[in-house]
């Protein structure tokens, strides 16, 4: 079993190395997609300065947080945890028909409890505003 470093910060919660790899990959993988620290905040409707907590280690991001950034992320929410490898972030080119496309988002949207369909429609709408 790997030894875990905890930090205290100002209050009760102690964050972790994981919570700093977790962080990392984040910034990893919106660094790989070309998004900016204001985009990405945009996206998943949180300040820039809370994301870049997330992206440092010094704040922990909760459940719904973690879907949120993965589906921004454009991941499974698997590979934001450590000893989980990163894709390569190359799509399938059978994937990359619309029509196919849209099929997935609609299946996979069907399944989103109703806080998590807001975000994903805000996403979008940030997104085709591009």
């Amino acid at each position: 079993m790997t030894d875990v470093k905890i930090v205290q910060l100002r209050g009760a919660k102690k964050l972790t190395q994981t919570d700093q790899a977790i962080g990392a990959k984040i910034r990893k993988l919106r660094r790989r997609l070309e998004l900016t620290l204001k985009d990405l905040s945009e996206l998943i409707g949180i300040s820039v300065q809370q994301l870049q907590k997330y992206e440092v280690g010094s704040s922990r991001i909760g459940g719904g947080m973690l879907v949120q950034l993965a589906g921004a992320l454009n991941v499974d929410i698997a590979s934001l945890f450590p000893n989980i490898t990163i894709p390569s972030g190359e799509l399938d080119s059978e994937k990359l028909n619309k029509e196919d496309l849209i099929q997935d988002l609609v299946k996979a949207a069907s399944k989103l409890k109703d806080d998590e369909l807001r975000a994903l429609l805000t996403l979008a709408s940030v997104l085709g505003a591009r």
